[in-house]
């Protein structure tokens, strides 16, 4: 029986800059070669013109109306990091930044690079931190770093998801003070606690030793920790369940890997896999051709393509698509005899470097699948092809009818 090989490009949907997207420039003999022989259209990860987080659009993909089921990113960057979260744990997603003397922020991402020997001495700090907060306030504060800058916070105690992020989401802002957004005591504690954390590091982090490096490196210090997204576990139908499909995930990135596990997917990673613009394909695709043979669908992600988009990149989103579509090449007997969807999670177009509401291109591939005339998978082409254009919550329906597995719908 054939399965699904599910190929997402985070971020990876764009505008035309001199009439073209890194999609379209990118060499992909591959993914083309698969284009040519199904059905491409455009697809709304939620709805038009809503600017997804990869949180929400993934929730969609998988198939679960987000503005049921999503409660907060922060859960499910922890459960992606290996917490196990508690009934009543609150957790956050943080970045690790740099910022001046008024606490304005110069970078959201410190130079993005954080080397494992400063993501341990930060881990250090933050335990060190977690505990005296903790003592002050009676919650238990736990931090763990993830990829690059990001990481998770979890608080565990009488705290309360309703209060407001510390990250302004943009440059040039000032770390913004954590405030409830309800009357509960609990809000106004996790507030304060929330915002206790965020001066302390702010202050404790000038004495860093990995930041004296880092600026005789000429890089960005860590100096500041911004917090969003706070969330809670929600109780969510598992995919097998839902669609009768066995599903499993390979990815690098903690957000994803925990978006999956919430669902009832199984995770995996592979060497060379870390969520970042510089992954290596090889492992991963063999790892995920080898999965088919388990698994109904077998969805791998990629995230490099937004990270070079945040970064404003255009020349490394190319070189992204196509390191992985020359690993997908030894394996292209393989995919013809299956199912292959190729699309993305959201645009971030490097000239914007940020998540735009425009649909992304999707295509569908198949033994079965009707081949409509494009040749070429890119936002420029797709919108001719005979899928129209979709909604995320789509997806995992028409997959589940390709495979059989989903029940009739009356008699």
């Amino acid at each position: 029986m054939p399965s699904v090989l599910w190929i997402l490009f985070d971020g990876g949907g764009d505008r035309p800059s001199g009439g073209k997207t890194p999609f379209y420039v990118a060499f992909k003999p591959t993914i083309d070669y698969l284009t040519s022989l199904g059905s491409c259209g455009v697809l709304d990860p939620v709805s038009p013109g809503v600017r997804p987080g990869s949180d929400t659009a993934h929730l969609a993909l998988f198939g679960y109306d987000p503005y049921r089921y999503y409660t907060g990113r922060g859960a499910f960057e922890a459960l992606g990091a290996d917490v196990a979260l508690k009934p009543g744990d609150v957790a956050f997603r943080t970045n690790l930044a740099t910022v001046d003397d008024a606490d304005v922020v110069l970078d959201r991402r410190a130079g993005r690079y954080i080397a494992p020997e400063e993501a341990r001495a930060v881990e250090e700090l933050m335990s060190k931190i977690g505990e005296e907060v903790g003592r002050r306030y009676g919650v238990e504060v736990l931090y763990k770093s993830t990829v690059e800058h990001r990481g998770v916070l979890v608080l565990r105690g009488a705290v309360s998801h309703k209060v407001s992020d510390t990250d302004p989401h943009k440059v040039g802002a000032k770390i913004m003070q954590s405030v409830p957004l309800d009357n509960s005591k609990e809000a106004a504690l996790t507030a304060e606690v929330v915002n206790e954390i965020t001066r302390r590091f702010r202050e404790a982090s000038r004495e860093m030793e990995v930041n004296k490096a880092r600026r005789l490196q000429g890089r960005l210090p860590i100096n500041a920790i911004l917090l969003r997204g706070g969330g809670y576990m929600p109780h969510i139908e598992p995919i097998r369940e839902r669609y009768n499909i066995r599903a499993a995930a390979i990815a690098g990135v903690a957000l994803i890997r925990g978006v999956a596990r919430a669902v009832g997917m199984d995770v995996y990673t592979a060497p060379g896999l870390g969520g970042t613009k510089d992954d290596v394909f090889d492992n991963a695709v063999k790892l995920a051709v080898d999965l088919m043979s388990t698994y109904d669908l077998v969805f791998l992600h990629v995230k490099g393509t937004d990270s070079t988009s945040h970064d404003g990149d255009f020349g490394g989103k190319v070189s992204v698509i196509e390191r992985l579509d020359k690993a997908l090449a030894p394996y292209l007997d393989n995919l013809l005899k299956n199912y292959v969807v190729v699309t993305s999670d959201h645009a971030t177009p490097v000239s914007v470097r940020e998540h735009t509401g425009e649909p992304v291109p999707i295509l569908l591939y198949g033994p079965d699948v009707v081949a409509d005339d494009v040749g070429k998978f890119s936002e420029l082409t797709c919108w001719r092809g005979a899928l129209g254009r979709l909604r995320g919550i789509d997806v995992m329906p028409i997959l589940g009818s390709y495979l059989t597995l989903t029940e009739k719908f009356g008699e």
